[in-house]
């Protein structure tokens, strides 16, 4: 199993991206379905019927493209932190505890740190 190197930044980034594209309100969800599907396609018929405004195109694509980006990275970032939950359990861990779920990527983040500075020579954990 590839672990990441430096995993408590992989947390962190992760929990940004987390409140931003699993929002738990039905706003932020709206906000975010919106910049991704519902401006590009209304661009798109804007662009069939020759109504377009260059200033309106340019900060909308540009919108779309940062929220697409931006859920993407954070759809790898969750297999990531799928990936050091898995380790973590595989090493007897967590090793620590936090009260709130929003922090548990740190948790895994502390297990694979702890993985890194014991593994041997060679990478490897056996066990």
């Amino acid at each position: 199993m590839d672990l990441p190197s430096k995993p408590f930044e992989l947390a962190e980034r992760y929990i940004q991206l987390r409140t931003k594209c699993a929002p738990e309100s039905w706003a932020d969800t709206a906000h975010l379905v919106s910049d991704m599907i519902i401006m590009p396609l209304i661009l798109l018929f804007l662009a069939f019927v020759r109504g377009l405004d260059p200033m309106m195109t340019t900060m909308n694509g540009v919108k779309a493209y940062q929220a697409w980006r931006e859920y993407i990275e954070y759809t790898h970032l969750r297999f990531e932190m799928q990936r050091m939950m898995l380790h973590c359990q595989a090493v007897g861990g967590p090793f620590i505890v936090t009260n709130d779920p929003k922090y548990m990527p740190y948790v895994f983040a502390d297990a694979v740190q702890r993985g890194i500075a014991k593994a041997p020579p060679g990478g490897r954990l056996d066990g």
